[in-house]
């Protein structure tokens, strides 16, 4: 067992996404069965999809100092980036990291080839085909997410543990999008092409940040979400049902 694992970069993440389950995640596919053009689209989409995502994560483990207010401290003294402090200011949801030990943090892209096609279809007025793509894409960067929770999940098995919720800024009801300058300032996001801009928002767009506790306080060795939390959520067609 790896007590203390570097810091890692993920490219190998195999994706394998059909037109059915495309246009099921878009609630397309209802009954009475599915226009042709929407599943031809969709299956357009899919084969575009396979040589324009390029998937990449990077992600450490950190051990918690503390919490304190609506604060997390964390130890980077054993982390990729040498000795010091790392502090995630999670907001009045901070009780959903109390219990945990250590924390997994992570960035993971789909990488910017998608999202580049997307706009070249919506300026070919191409639009059905260019919304299919981003769905695709959103799929893409979920499927990254899901192999990050199982490792997570997998990493708290080691020690007999369980795991929190998957967190991220400007999901969770008060953690704000300014948080990613405090969770990108933990990873070398440039290793897998990401970079935060003037907004706190990642780019390329399909970019995602995600910290996960894990610990002996929780109760579930399964990494749920927090969409119950968040103000997309009566809206949302990638709600996650935990």
């Amino acid at each position: 067992m790896r007590d203390d694992p570097a810091m890692i970069i993920l490219r190998d993440v195999s994706i394998s996404l059909t037109p059915e389950e495309v246009l099921r995640a878009q609630r397309s596919n209802r009954r009475g069965g599915v226009q042709p053009a929407l599943m031809a689209a969709a299956r357009e989409a899919v084969a575009l999809g396979r040589m324009l995502v390029a998937p990449a994560a990077v992600y450490d483990e950190f051990e918690v100092r503390d919490v304190v207010g609506e604060e997390v401290i964390l130890s980077t003294a054993s982390s990729s980036e040498g000795e010091g402090e790392g502090r995630l200011t999670v907001g009045p949801k901070v009780d959903l990291l109390a219990p945990a030990e250590r924390v997994i943090v992570a960035v993971y892209t789909i990488g910017p080839a998608l999202e580049r096609r997307v706009s070249e279809l919506h300026a070919a007025a191409d639009d059905l085909l260019a919304f299919m793509l981003d769905s695709v894409g959103v799929l893409a960067l979920g499927a990254i997410g899901e192999a990050l929770r199982d490792r997570a999940e997998k990493r708290a098995a080691e020690f007999g543990w369980g795991v929190s919720p998957a967190l991220s800024p400007g999901s969770l009801v008060g953690w704000p999008v300014e948080g990613q300058r405090e969770v990108c300032a933990l990873l070398p996001v440039d290793k897998i092409g990401v970079r935060l801009n003037e907004y706190c928002v990642l780019e390329p767009h399909k970019s995602v940040s995600l910290v996960i506790g894990i610990g002996p306080g929780y109760e579930s060795s399964h990494v749920g979400s927090v969409c119950r939390y968040c103000s997309l959520a009566k809206t949302c067609w990638r709600r996650r049902e935990d």
